[in-house]
């Protein structure tokens, strides 16, 4: 367990910080559910073992999707459903990201910037696998939203899982090769997708642009910028896929195993420094930037960070993966899916080690207790 939190900060520092901040609703509702996240206010549970009778006690957790501490059982909730549509292909991880320039545009927009950024990605990556220079099939694909870098700047972002085949006429083709397509040929079909969909949008916008002229201005050098695209090559099992995908898909801003001290109003925090190598560094800020860095990535209040595309699109999603499964032959097998399961235990009677309870809970503010 980690000696320092992010809920140690907002106790210690945040009413410091509300003084001098203005904070959105989302925001409110984030940095109120972290402060009480297992605590009294949220009020409590008791767990009546149905074997035994024995009692135990708990305070309610806040189930915030931004709050570190809540995030394992939702992720191996997620990790047990989605390992049912694992298909024994290869994977591949891609990422497409925004220059820093529309930072200012995706903080004052950030669900329409949002949804375009998935949008342009799900295409670029559809319309390339379906180019016969290529793979020339429909592929699927899963797409986490990132809006955060190493050291919690804004950094908004798109990490997508994509199956290494797809379907053309009935017929599963597989990717042989270390790559679906060309990185350089990605990036440019996003930019342009990507730039065209927010011009489209610009009626909508909040920005300090007059008119569409001057818009179209200040996006004219992005056109000429090489946009930062990557395709990493499939690696390890199959069945690693959707252990690698949750790691991404419940990751919030930072976790409290980085955060290393907490003390005369500042904060230190590990990172890994891309432009060195990797290695792990540390950096120490005022606690009133970590709060305010750490709220820049409060999600619109609804809003959907994991989508997917092709033939892993909700509407069809559980008959491409049977037809799938039927032209590749190989049907992963159900040990496989149990081993996911096992890995998160379920609570048992200390007294007789039965797994059955009745829950019994008392809440002090039900709103706070969900977001």
């Amino acid at each position: 367990m980690s000696k320092y939190t992010i809920q140690d900060i907002f106790v210690k520092y945040g009413d410091e910080y509300i003084k001098n901040h203005h904070l959105s609703k989302e925001q409110w509702k984030v940095f109120n559910a972290i402060r009480r996240c297992g605590t009294k206010e949220l009020g409590y549970h008791i767990c009546t073992c149905e074997e035994c009778g024995e009692e135990y006690f708990g305070y309610n957790s806040c189930r915030n999707r931004h709050c570190p501490m809540c995030q394992s059982y939702a992720r191996e909730k997620w990790i047990q459903k989605e390992a049912s549509y694992l298909l024994d292909c290869r994977y591949f991880h891609i990422i497409t990201t925004v220059p820093y320039e529309l930072n200012e545009i995706f903080l004052y927009n950030q669900k329409t910037c949002y949804d375009i950024l998935f949008k342009a990605t799900s295409e670029s990556i559809l319309e390339l696998c379906e180019d016969p220079k290529w793979l020339g099939a429909k592929v699927g694909i899963t797409s986490i939203l990132h809006t955060w870098g190493q050291t919690l700047q804004f950094h908004p972002h798109i990490h997508s899982i994509v199956t290494g085949g797809g379907l053309k006429n009935n017929h599963w083709v597989p990717c042989d090769k270390d790559y679906l397509f060309q990185v350089q040929v990605l990036g440019s079909l996003f930019r342009g997708k990507f730039l065209c969909y927010l011009k489209h949008e610009f009626e909508n916008l909040n920005t300090k642009f007059q008119n569409l002229k001057e818009f179209n201005k200040f996006l004219e050098p992005l056109y000429k910028k090489t946009w930062i695209t990557y395709i990493e090559p499939p690696k390890g099992k199959t069945e690693n896929v959707i252990e690698y995908v949750g790691r991404y898909s419940f990751r919030v801003a930072i976790s409290n195993d980085r955060i290393k001290n907490i003390e005369n109003g500042n904060v230190t925090f590990e990172y890994k420094d891309y432009k060195d190598n990797s290695k792990i560094k540390e950096m120490t800020i005022s606690a009133e930037e970590f709060i305010k860095r750490f709220l820049l990535h409060v999600l619109p209040e609804h809003f959907t960070k994991i989508k997917h595309y092709g033939l892993l699109s909700n509407r069809s999603k559980k008959t491409n993966i049977r037809f799938c499964r039927l032209l590749i032959s190989k049907i992963l097998t159900k040990e496989f899916i149990s081993n996911i399961s096992r890995k998160f235990k379920p609570f048992q009677c200390e007294k007789c080690g039965s797994t059955n309870f009745i829950y019994s809970f008392k809440y002090i503010n039900k709103r706070l207790c969900y977001a």
